[in-house]
């Protein structure tokens, strides 16, 4: 494959622990700045709220799960469980959809 080079400086640390990772992945350090350079363009990058928030979502997900895994739970407790953490999800989307308009 043969384009275009973008040469760019890091720390000697920053490079180490590219290398690293890149062989962790079985890949070449190119490889992976390439598949990183992708994800980026593509908004594919996780900052640390959007990580924070996908916590919240499997969070509320197992509490989903812990209801249906209680059978003789009390169906007003059920519910509102349920109502719960039905706001808690449409809180994370509107937090991510507001910039999107």
């Amino acid at each position: 494959m043969q384009g275009g080079l973008i040469k760019f400086r890091v720390a000697d640390g920053d490079k180490l622990l590219i290398a690293n990772a890149a062989e962790r992945a079985g890949i070449t350090v190119s490889e992976l700045l390439r598949r990183a350079s992708r994800a980026a363009i593509s908004g594919r990058i996780a900052s640390r709220s959007v990580l924070s928030d996908l916590v919240l979502i499997r969070t509320a997900a197992s509490r989903l799960a812990t209801l249906v895994d209680a059978p003789d739970a009390d169906p007003a407790v059920i519910a509102a469980s349920v109502k719960a953490t039905a706001e808690d999800l449409r809180a994370i989307a509107a937090r991510h959809l507001a910039n999107i308009r």
